[in-house]
């Protein structure tokens, strides 16, 4: 799931005011600021979000499908459903249980076989059944559940709307779904909760002009008596309860293909042009995606709908991602042509994270989407290269320090909250992505997507938590990497890096002094190990680079060079999340001139920008400006 790119861009704007306004050191002399000894403190105290503390519910039964047949009231905004539950008890003497379910009218509960009645209760959200028996974990329970419901969530009916513009086009009447996290039972009753996972099918009947778009393949389209049809769909393979959808209304479909998998983009009667040029890079990106995890797209279909009024940006319903139709008919300027693609990359790279290996709980959810924006970057480098790679984690660093500054601070994997909704911020999907791209940094490139493809084939159609990706990632490696995850992962922030140089002609010695400055608060680590920082350093006679291991709270490190520093770049792969307070001595702004300015103006913000476009040589034209070189690369 993704929010709207809009948001997003609009977020990005205010960021570039809030960074200058809040970061950047006032202008000073070079001698001012060699002097100055002790680090400026930071005017914002960081905290934790609100919350508390949230456990995984007691799984008492194991669910193996859901079989959902759903028709609509639409005038009265009404789902009238017969569904059965297949289940398998986790313990002996399994007598009664309960299933999530809201906002419900419940006609009948029976045993599917024998339409034995059985005796149940509404608690609230809760439908509790008492069973005929006691049954046992080798036994498979199956019971009928007759109901109304008018849903406050999960389902949502949209209403014609003729839009304007020449050619003129028309959002049909819809009727649309939206599971995650925890709103699918408003709609049918189910465990809703993303550590069990079963099978489903769907018979779902729709108006004669309308079709019906769900999960896995479609069997059967049957013409009922009444003039209505039914749409018959099964999803054959496990995935959790938030990812079961429906998308109902009066749509053009437009086909696909990637190797044997068939592609499918539902869009209105009229954007047809509009909408194949939108997810014209389906086939592409999921060529890219199966060549660097090495595992082939999971599914034998993926379909993406459009939708009006969607409260997302996207959502991965499984084999079926639903879309806002704002952001797929955006249009055609080179901006909204990349958010649409960031839109339909992450999405689709929830097929392998998110969908094959889901997060156990919410507590764990940058495995879903820390990994889904990790790819929208792949992607990107595949197309652009690696500035453009590194441009996309330059942007995830900036939302991540506006929510930072302006919100809160939390670990990434964090247990409390008020409602699961809360944990879908920006530390989970921006900050989610860079500690990938630093894992990734950190391990090698080779290492790296061995250990992904590795991960992925053991926990295919499983729930995860953390401690098995550290688990996969340090026998790939032979590494022990309790420190990375520690810090990255279950703490919280990220260093806040002082960095002064000296340089003594008589020696010809350069001296760095870095200082982590960044406060324990927040449950931020006081210090931060940042191994194989590079330090870039050009003389007159070249360039080299220098490799120093950050692990203390103040270090020392010298280097013996042939003559005057012309730049100083510190980490120059722009490897590591951090703040970076390095202004560059006079002295190497003085010696530079011309065509080596422009060389320098580019080289103090830490990000490769040669290939980043205007807005990056814009913010680097700042830096210099205010005399002080603020580097917020990962």
């Amino acid at each position: 799931m993704i929010f709207r790119a809009n948001a997003r861009r609009r977020l990005a704007s205010l960021l570039a005011l809030v960074i200058v306004l809040s970061t950047q050191a006032p202008l000073v002399s070079a001698r001012q600021r060699q002097a100055s000894a002790v680090p400026v403190q930071r005017a914002t105290s960081r905290k934790l979000p609100p919350g508390t503390r949230r456990e995984r519910p007691a799984r008492t039964y194991d669910v193996l499908h859901y079989a959902i047949s759903s028709s609509f009231d639409t005038p009265n905004k009404t789902v009238i459903g017969d569904e059965v539950v297949m289940l398998r008890p986790l313990a002996d003497n399994f007598r009664s249980f309960e299933l999530d379910a809201s906002s419900m009218k419940i006609e009948a509960v029976t045993l599917s076989e024998t339409d034995q009645q059985l005796q149940w209760t509404q608690p609230p959200d809760k439908l509790h059944i008492t069973l005929d028996r006691a049954y046992q974990p080798a036994e498979t329970i199956a019971v009928r559940i007759k109901y109304r419901a008018k849903p406050e969530r999960g389902l949502y009916f949209v209403q014609q709307y003729r839009a304007g513009g020449s050619p003129a086009w028309v959002k049909p009447a819809q009727i649309w779904t939206q599971g995650e996290p925890e709103e699918n039972h408003y709609w049918f009753p189910c465990y809703d909760y993303p550590d069990d996972k079963a099978t489903s099918e769907q018979f779902i009947t729709t108006g004669a002009e309308e079709i019906a778009i769900s999960n896995g393949a479609l069997v059967e389209t049957r013409a009922n008596s009444d003039g209505t049809r039914t749409f018959h769909w099964k999803m054959e393979q496990l995935h959790a309860s938030y990812l079961v959808s429906l998308v109902v209304g009066n749509y053009s479909k437009l086909d696909d293909v990637y190797k044997n998998v068939p592609l499918e983009y539902y869009t209105y009667r009229g954007t047809e042009e509009a909408a194949r040029r939108a997810f014209s890079k389906t086939p592409e990106m999921m060529r890219l995606f199966s060549q660097k995890l090495d595992y082939e797209y999971p599914y034998n279909r993926y379909a993406q709908t459009i939708v009006s009024s969607f409260i997302f940006g996207g959502m991965e319903n499984i084999t079926a991602t639903t879309h806002a139709d704002s952001e797929i008919l955006s249009g055609p300027t080179r901006e909204a042509q990349l958010s649409t693609e960031n839109l339909i990359s992450h999405e689709l790279a929830h097929s392998w994270f998110g969908n094959l290996v889901t997060c156990k709980d919410w507590s764990e959810l940058w495995l879903n989407e820390g990994f889904a924006t990790f790819m929208e970057a792949v992607f990107r480098e595949q197309e652009a290269g690696r500035d453009a790679y590194l441009a996309e984690m330059q942007s995830n660093t900036s939302l991540y320090f506006l929510e930072d500054l302006l919100k809160y601070r939390r670990p990434l994997v964090y247990d409390r909250y008020r409602s699961p909704l809360d944990l879908f911020d920006t530390t989970v999907y921006k900050k989610g992505a860079l500690v990938l791209h630093m894992l990734r940094e950190t391990i090698g490139d080779e290492l790296f997507w061995k250990a992904l493809h590795r991960y992925l084939d053991e926990y295919k159609f499983k729930a995860v938590g953390t401690p098995d990706l550290q688990r996969v990632f340090e026998e790939t490696t032979g590494q022990r990497l309790d420190w990375f995850f520690d810090q990255w992962v279950y703490k919280a922030g990220f260093p806040e890096l002082r960095v002064r140089s000296f340089y003594h002609p008589t020696t010809r010695k350069l001296t760095l002094d870095v200082a982590q400055t960044q406060s324990a608060e927040a449950m931020t680590p006081l210090i931060f190990r940042l191994p194989a920082v590079e330090v870039e350093i050009e003389t007159r006679s070249g360039v080299r680079t220098e490799r120093i291991d950050v692990t203390q709270r103040s270090q020392r490190f010298n280097f013996k060079l042939d003559g005057r520093p012309l730049m100083i770049r510190v980490d120059k792969g722009a490897r590591f999340l951090k703040k970076l307070d390095f202004p560059q001595p006079a002295t190497i702004i003085k010696t530079r001139s011309g065509r080596e300015a422009r060389d320098l103006e580019l080289s103090v913000n830490g990000w490769p920008r040669k290939e980043s476009g205007g807005t990056g040589r814009r913010q680097a034209r700042t830096d210099r400006a205010s005399g002080a070189a603020h580097d917020t690369s990962p």
